[in-house]
């Protein structure tokens, strides 16, 4: 992937509209009235105990099989990738196909028991459990576009999207899925009417340890249920959150996206076409989570939110108590995905462009056990 030279962005206090946040680009930013209601920021910035190389994917999961071995998805080579925090390989496994072992559309993974990590065919409704070192130890159907919520046991809790015929747009169902046969031990949909607001899109976050849910909606929301068959949500704002245009990876990742779209459809969009888009992107005030898994809860039951604020040199990951904010976590370059796991953060980023213009993807470990929020 190639970055432009990062540009500023200008931040917008959470009280204004975004109608008005895109007029306050055109004005120094002392001139905007409305004052927001933040909460004081507690900053813990971290330093990674280890780093090592990742492949080069549009993909950007990352799971923890132990504290010590890390699997990445390489989404050029159709394979999963594991590796020891020392940079070895433990194990290089898959390719396209639709036989054991091999995937049609390479979507996720996610932790399983005993050292174990699933992996998720998006178009072939399959789980495929593995060893890290590649060694396959069995299959498990799944609902086609089914994608993961949380580490597995007996049973795989996630979601999938159901495409009713006269719309493209998906809905989400969660899903409960026994390993063992497949079936579907429990569903709910209508996510969408859980809360009231302006965007009516609830997208499912993650499993709530001891019971209920966590959500994203709309730009910024958290929506937490207290049950997951309760028909009603609480939704906050995180106290973080400010209205922030894209900077330049971002604009090029959405680029990179429009295009890899338009290539699997067998089309090859120029730059003249892909401007239009990019125009409008780059006016409008960015999600405050990163695609892909952005909610985790550490084995303190604490929900660690990545966000998109800077994403440049650093990036940084909220933390709650419940629906309490507690502070914030700084860690370096770019982040695209993460997971956590015991004492131990994982964070799989890209790396400031080289002179190439490439930026390379890499893994930082990081120790949170001593992690604590104090005052400002």
């Amino acid at each position: 992937m190639r970055y432009p030279r990062p540009r500023s962005t200008l931040r917008v206090p959470t009280c204004c509209r975004f109608r008005d946040a895109l007029k306050a680009t055109l004005i120094l930013a002392t001139s905007v009235s409305c004052a927001p209601e933040q909460a004081v920021e507690s900053l813990v910035r971290l330093s990674p105990v280890a780093s090592i190389p990742a492949p080069l994917s549009t993909n950007t999961e990352i799971t923890l099989v132990d504290e010590d071995t890390a699997c990445v998805i390489n989404s050029y080579e159709v394979r999963v990738r594991c590796s020891d925090r020392g940079g070895s390989v433990v194990g290089a496994f898959g390719r396209e196909g639709e036989g054991p072992g091999e995937f049609q559309r390479l979507g996720s993974l996610e932790r399983g028991p005993d050292g174990t990590i699933g992996v998720f065919d998006m178009r072939a409704g399959r789980m495929t459990v593995f060893r890290p070192d590649g060694v396959r130890l069995s299959e498990t159907p799944v609902p086609r576009l089914f994608l993961p919520a949380a580490p597995f046991g007996s049973v795989i809790n996630g979601y999938y999207l159901a495409l009713p015929s006269d719309t493209v747009v998906g809905l989400a169902v969660l899903a409960d899925v026994d390993v063992a046969s497949g079936e579907v031990l429990w569903a709910r949909d209508g996510l969408d009417d859980l809360i009231e607001s302006e965007c009516g899109r609830v997208v499912p976050g993650r499993p709530i340890p001891g019971g209920g849910y966590v959500f994203r909606s709309c730009q910024s929301e958290l929506v937490f249920i207290d049950d997951r068959d309760d028909v009603h949500g609480t939704a906050i704002t995180p106290p973080t959150y400010v209205a922030e245009l894209p900077n330049e990876r971002d604009v090029d990742d959405y680029g990179e996206g429009i295009s890899s779209i338009g290539r699997r459809s067998g089309m090859s969009l120029p730059k003249s076409a892909l401007e239009p888009y990019l125009a409008g992107f780059r006016e409008t005030p960015k999600g405050w989570f990163p695609a892909g898994h952005p909610l985790v809860y550490d084995d303190r039951e604490r929900l660690w939110t990545a966000t998109t604020r800077d994403r440049d040199r650093f990036s940084y990951l909220d933390v709650y108590e419940g629906t309490e904010y507690m502070g914030t976590v700084r860690v370096r370059d770019r982040l695209v995905g993460y997971d956590i796991l015991g004492g131990t953060l994982a964070v799989l980023v890209d790396r400031q462009p080289g002179v190439d213009g490439i930026a390379r993807r890499a893994i930082d470990w990081y120790r949170i056990d001593e992690v604590t929020f104090g005052g400002p």
